[in-house]
């Protein structure tokens, strides 16, 4: 599928999201929201992260939060509130230094939930574009009985459910044991997959599989596309994981994505259990990925829901108003999806995230329309002039991430999952 349908499907999801919340305020005698405010916004996105206790959940969320807390070569990064930065650093340093225990992990009846502004450049200095809440669970929440009167998995299967995008967490030591035929850890993976695709099977939202621990999984292969292919294949030689795969790759992405928190000269398995060398040096690899890949991966999956009819009525009507201003093309376009397919298309949240990126950027051909400083740019007001600098700063990051995913593919082919 065409980048210029991508954007105009991104632009016309906002539009849907700022309708039904205009017709929701009508509804209760309330104010309806000027569209160059909510431009303006902080959308959040939901993500839950699936795995069972010792996976390596917490180990890969504080290395992942190292490597994204500084803009590096993205032009974007995270900023945490404090007193999580202090907790995440903290893992991060008991996990680097050789002479101390890993850190501990998230407990069976533990829930942890991280909030994360993804900040850019705009117009107005460095603000958040994005803001992901990250919430952890130990996968032994459903898999064994809960104490009489709890709520928490009741809690967990709700967040499942309403999640923007799952993350299944795959401990890379048990696919390494079931690799070598170890009877036990085979037991431990294959209740591992049962849990999360028994509890993903029926969600909507896009899901990547992370596998942790990679650099243990060396020995399958030098070359690391292979090595994924190796583990690809005994993931899907499960039962439940193929069907998955079979049944949501056509309308949903899925990926499997191998990723080490401490890199490959760091740690090494002794006896079943994984301890740090002496004088090891670490060097996270993939961490960022799995986050990196979230909104792109929302973005295609929207794009697969759409038949073929609808993207052609789409790229007419974006066509049609591509010299709107902005908030007049954002509430055009979100009517006529309204009208077209009488369905939402993804949250409120999410809308209002991808449309107030590409929504006034569309010309006749799906490309950027002229920036502020042209004869156009010069017509508008100051708000539309603060929420066009904040579309601009969106369309930067996704044009980022997007580009990090092709990246993921190019290198990774087995990382896309699908069954023919």
């Amino acid at each position: 599928m065409g980048s210029g349908i991508g954007a105009v499907v991104a632009s016309v999801v906002i539009g849907l999201a700022l309708v039904l919340l205009a017709r929701r305020l009508r509804g209760r005698g309330e104010r309806t929201p000027d569209p160059r405010a909510l431009a303006t916004e902080v959308p959040r996105l939901n993500v839950v992260t699936l795995g069972t206790q010792g996976a390596g959940k917490t180990i890969l969320l504080a290395s992942m939060y190292r490597c994204m807390q500084t803009p590096a070569e993205r032009g974007f990064y995270l900023k945490a509130p404090h007193a999580q930065v202090i907790d995440l650093t903290s893992w991060f340093q008991d996990v680097a230094d050789p002479s101390d225990v890993w850190p501990a992990g998230t407990s069976k009846s533990e829930m942890r939930e991280f909030e994360f502004d993804l900040l850019t450049a705009t117009g107005q200095g460095q603000e958040p574009v994005l803001r992901i809440g990250y919430l952890e669970y130990a996968g032994e929440l459903l898999t064994e009985p809960q104490p009489a009167g709890s709520a928490m998995q009741a809690q967990l299967l709700s967040a499942v459910g309403q999640a923007d995008a799952l993350i299944g967490i795959v401990d890379g030591l048990r696919v390494l044991q079931a690799f070598r035929g170890h009877h036990r850890g085979a037991a431990i993976l294959q209740r591992t997959v049962d849990t999360m695709v028994s509890t993903m099977f029926t969600a909507h939202s896009p899901i990547a599989f992370v596998i942790t621990k990679w650099d243990l999984l060396d020995e399958l292969h030098p070359d690391a596309n292979v090595r994924l292919g190796i583990v690809r294949n005994l993931l899907l030689g499960i039962a439940g994981f193929r069907d998955l795969v079979r049944e949501h790759s056509r309308r949903r992405v899925i990926r499997l994505i191998p990723v080490t928190a401490v890199g490959h000269d760091f740690a090494k398995l002794d006896d079943g259990t994984v301890h740090k060398k002496a004088g090891g040096r670490i060097e996270p690899e993939n961490v960022d990925i799995p986050l990196s890949t979230v909104v792109p991966d929302v973005l295609m999956q929207t794009e697969l829901a759409l038949d073929a009819a609808t993207r052609q009525a789409l790229v007419a009507q974006a066509r049609r108003q591509a010299r709107m201003r902005p908030s007049d093309a954002l509430n055009a376009l979100g009517t006529f999806v309204l009208h077209r397919t009488g369905r939402t298309l993804a949250t409120g949240g999410l809308g209002l995230l991808v449309g107030s990126w590409l929504a006034p950027f569309v010309d006749a051909t799906g490309g950027p329309a002229p920036l502020p400083g042209s004869d156009r740019g010069a017509r508008l007001d100051e708000a539309d002039r603060r929420a066009q600098q904040a579309i601009l700063a969106r369309r930067a990051v996704i044009s980022s991430l997007r580009h990090q995913t092709s990246v993921l593919e190019a290198r990774l082919p087995a990382s896309r999952l699908d069954v023919p």
